[in-house]
């Protein structure tokens, strides 16, 4: 490489992205704006040689990975673990949230699933980095209730990586066979097992051992050798760098030097990391930025209002003040590094075209210009709606808020025990609905290939076998959604009942309405709706004939439960019953799982104990 071509290309590039994040630093916006404009600027007005090309492709790679790097040393597990609770939970409540909204939208603007997929990873996470810039220059919140929002963007950073894993096989699926892409999702599982299960506690002992032997350069020297070194076996893997930099710096973030490590990278991180930017941007034409306005405006407010909705749900769940949930939510809508990470990794595979890379990187941009705007105003705004709501919706919502607090009231009465139960039965909740959102996901995005698969293999007409894979789609998701009702109803019954709940009136109709109701009804009229939302190529008539055949076999399943509970009974009932029959009636309980009534009598006898009743 001409060294004059690497000397002109980096005081070209740090020259003009400084200039840039001087100006957009004078209406106090951050320098990633700056960084991404200058590479605009670069790509449209200058003429960029090969070897310039491939000067800014290597320093991007490099910006790439000391940003991920950096990004996983700022994630100490054990303060998570002992301070982020309340973050763990918003970023679950929001993240699948967020990725579902997105792919819905991305099918309603007419992307093919894997786009809808990369969209909704894209519009998933917030910017740490912009998001304290605007909220320690306003100073609206307290450090207590900053530190809350930058936990919970740092479990976004965590989500995101997780997305990033589990979507690069699909990003690489029309490039590689089967056979090698089944290699290739088992060698990404092993290596994020061997990495998160042996790296996270080898590695920090092999720092400090290193920090203990010789000067801190050293160690600075080793470090950022391991982050290259692990981003060199992601790629290897077929995985982003980016997820191999985050993995170390995770490690290293355990070790007693991670801070001053940190702190000496941070000039190095600074410097590459705005050359990523600049290539961002370089992917960026004034025409298609231009001529896609509309869908940059259409994302834009996709995210801010699917990020205000879900991350103020999270803070409703966690018992929050809705006001404070409100204005907490309005200021994470920035859209985080990872959207430009993911939408870079999706162009680079041609999943997406330019037009919507310059769209997300568009919005990602206004996003960030917007947030202190919304910040500012999110408080005349939160209380000038509360004063225009309608009386009858204001209602409504303080109904739904005195059914959270019958909840929190119930558990801060209950005993260690029920509690203890209780988040062991949402958690299980949690994942249930996981489960079903990964199910139709799946479903979603490999309906079609696999009809066109089995129509050239076997015949028959399209519809015929998308009815099929419908039919197996409502079984699948059967299961999960039976004992989710189950759970629900569970914690339901158990507030009624309590001591607590006994002093609240009018909200007794709807839940004996839906705890009265059959737990198998419940779930088919559930699956129902899912399978209709979720798009498919089948019409009214081939949705009803699935549904009756399903409702067929599920009523079956239930004749042979009903028998097995009529056998339990007869072995209670029995005046021979001994100890002969011990066996054979345990098996028979073992197999029985109903979570309508069982979770009922549960609820009952913890009640009892709780009031002191004698137990019947």
């Amino acid at each position: 490489m001409d060294e004059v071509v690497l000397l002109t290309a980096l005081a070209l590039f740090t020259l003009l992205a400084g200039l840039c994040s001087i100006v957009f630093n004078k209406i106090k916006l951050p320098p990633l704006i700056g960084y991404l404009m200058a590479g605009i600027i670069i790509v449209n007005f200058w003429h960029v040689s090969a070897e310039g090309q491939s000067v800014i492709s290597i320093l991007s790679d490099m910006g790439l990975i000391m940003l991920m790097f950096c990004i996983g040393m700022e994630i100490n597990l054990k303060k998570i673990r002992k301070q982020g609770l309340f973050a763990i939970e918003v970023a679950l409540v929001q993240l699948p949230l967020m990725v579902l909204g997105g792919m819905i939208a991305g099918s309603m603007l007419g992307f093919n699933s894997v786009q809808s997929l990369c969209l909704g990873a894209i519009i998933s996470g917030s910017s740490t980095a912009v998001v304290m810039a605007v909220l320690k220059s306003q100073n609206r919140l307290d450090r207590e209730h900053i530190d809350t929002l930058v936990l919970i963007t740092i479990m976004e950073d965590i989500g995101q990586v997780i997305i990033l894993s589990m979507i690069t096989p699909i990003l690489a699926g029309t490039e590689l066979d089967t056979g090698a892409l089944i290699a290739m999702i088992i060698s990404i599982v092993v290596f994020m097992a061997v990495s998160i299960l042996i790296g996270l506690k080898l590695m920090p002992r092999l720092i400090n051992w290193i920090s203990d032997n010789v000067t801190s350069e050293v160690v600075v020297i080793c470090a950022v050798g391991l982050a290259f070194g692990m981003a060199l076996l992601a790629s290897h893997v077929h995985l982003s760098v980016a997820i191999g930099a985050f993995l170390m710096g995770m490690m290293i973030a355990g070790s007693r030097k991670s801070k001053e490590i940190n702190h000496d990278i941070e000039p190095m991180k600074n410097i590459f990391m705005a050359m990523f930017f600049i290539s961002v941007g370089m992917k960026i034409s004034l025409d298609t930025l231009v001529s896609n306005v509309g869908l940059i405006l259409i994302i834009f407010i996709l995210f801010v209002a699917l990020k205000t909705a879900t991350v103020f749900l999270g803070y409703w769940i966690g018992n929050e003040n809705a006001r404070l949930g409100f204005i907490s939510a309005v200021s994470l809508a920035a859209m985080g590094e990872f959207a430009f990470i993911i939408a870079k990794e999706a162009l680079d595979y041609s999943v997406i075209d330019a037009n919507f890379y310059t769209s997300v990187v568009g919005a990602a941009l206004v996003s960030m210009i917007a947030l202190p705007f919304l910040t500012k105003y999110s408080t005349s705004l939160w209380d000038k709606g509360a004063e225009k709501c309608p009386e009858r919706l204001m209602s409504s919502f303080r109904g739904i808020n005195r059914r959270r607090d019958a909840v929190y009231g119930w558990l801060s009465e209950t005993t260690k025990k029920s509690r203890k139960d209780f988040s062991a039965r949402m958690a299980r909740s949690y994942f249930q609905f996981i489960i079903i959102l990964l199910i139709e996901v799946t479903f979603y995005m490999v309906t079609s290939p696999v009809v066109e698969w089995l129509v050239a293999q076997f015949g028959s007409q399209p519809v015929v076998w998308n009815a099929l894979m419908l039919l197996i789609n409502f079984i699948l998701i059967f299961l999960p959604t039976y004992k989710l009702i189950g759970n629900i109803k569970f914690v339901d019954r158990a507030i009624i009942d309590s001591k607590w709940k006994r002093r609240e009136r009018g909200m007794d109709v709807l839940n004996d309405r839906f705890l009265r109701t059959s737990t198998l009804i419940l779930a088919v009229f559930i699956d129902i709706i899912i399978l209709m939302i979720v798009p498919n190529n089948l019409g009214v008539w081939e949705h009803i004939a699935v549904f009756a055949v399903a409702l067929v076999i599920l009523l079956i399943w239930n004749r042979r439960r009903l028998k097995k509970e009529e056998e339990v009974s007869r072995y209670v009932e029995d005046d021979d019953f001994g100890t002969a029959d011990m066996e054979e009636f345990m098996k028979l309980v073992a197999e029985r799982y109903v979570p309508n009534e069982s979770a009922d009598a549960d609820a009952e006898v913890a009640v009892k104990k709780e009031e002191g009743a004698p137990l019947q």
